[in-house]
């Protein structure tokens, strides 16, 4: 029997998801909540990043909220709301094995991800945002990592970003001292992409997501492997994982494109294949 074809999940509560030429768009759609996450909505972005992942029709993937916010984490208020009260840990226990696989399988994605964000990151909403590829803030978005504030421990792979994009000391000062840093501050740190002024947040996000969708789809995802996997590589060891990469995406529909468009004088018009 031949590989299942893999599908997009069904409409879930709380996720909007809209494929417009070679963006899908997926935006958590909880204004009341500042669009805390359930656990519907957890697992069908993982569903939805892997699907979108081996789908050539999709160039980039664009993450947003409904509203003023972008997510204000998992919502815990779904938790332990009758009965018995949960044993200490439960919860975090029951988060665990779902909300652990949504950084991996975006990091792993082949696809670009955007992440526009305003208004408050929270949390897991944070890791969501910094797991992507780019993250657009407005200058007066408001990052926060509030694991400890809260006397418990930081999950979903906070520890394990931040500190890779902001070094030691400035993931302390957000970890452990629960700073909130505005969107300006996490673009001097290099915690964000970019930052601009509320108002032109969507011009800007559409502006590199139309950048990225007209990119060689291919050799974005294999240069944004080697990018993840450099820091845990030996040199030599990455060197041919280079080789393999470039191999891989000279075969490409859109490396032969370029060739062309090189011959005749011209643009190159990359499909993404």
């Amino acid at each position: 029997m031949g590989d299942q074809i893999k599908s997009y999940p069904a409409a879930i509560d709380g996720l909007v998801v809209e494929h417009d030429g070679g963006v899908l768009a997926v935006r958590f759609d909880r204004p009341d909540r500042r669009n805390a996450l359930t656990d519907d909505m957890v697992l069908g972005l993982i569903d939805i990043v892997d699907v979108a992942s081996s789908d050539e029709s999709v160039r980039v993937i664009h993450i947003t909220g409904t509203g003023e916010h972008f997510c204000s984490g998992f919502d815990l208020s779904l938790r332990g709301g009758g009965g018995e009260k949960p044993r200490t840990g439960a919860t975090q226990r029951q988060m665990r094995w779902h909300i652990n696989r949504l950084v991996p399988t975006m990091q792993q994605c082949q696809t670009p991800i955007v992440a526009s964000v305003k208004g408050w990151a929270i949390g897991l909403g944070l890791n969501i945002a910094l797991a992507s590829d780019f993250v657009v803030a407005a200058d007066d978005a408001r990052l926060w990592a509030p694991f400890v504030d809260a006397a418990f421990t930081p999950d979903s792979g906070g520890s394990w970003l931040i500190p890779r994009l902001v070094g030691i000391a400035r993931a302390k000062e957000m970890i452990l001292l629960g700073r909130k840093v505005s969107g300006k501050d996490a673009s001097d740190w290099g915690l964000v992409h970019s930052a601009v002024p509320d108002s032109e947040l969507d011009e800007a996000v559409a502006a590199l997501l139309v950048e990225l969708a007209d990119r060689p789809t291919v050799a974005l995802g294999l240069a944004k492997q080697l990018i993840h996997s450099a820091p845990t590589s030996e040199l030599e060891s990455h060197l041919a994982q280079e080789g393999l990469a470039l191999e891989l995406s000279s075969r490409s529909e859109d490396f032969h494109e370029n060739s062309r468009a090189r011959r005749e004088s011209r643009g190159p018009d990359f499909t993404g294949r």
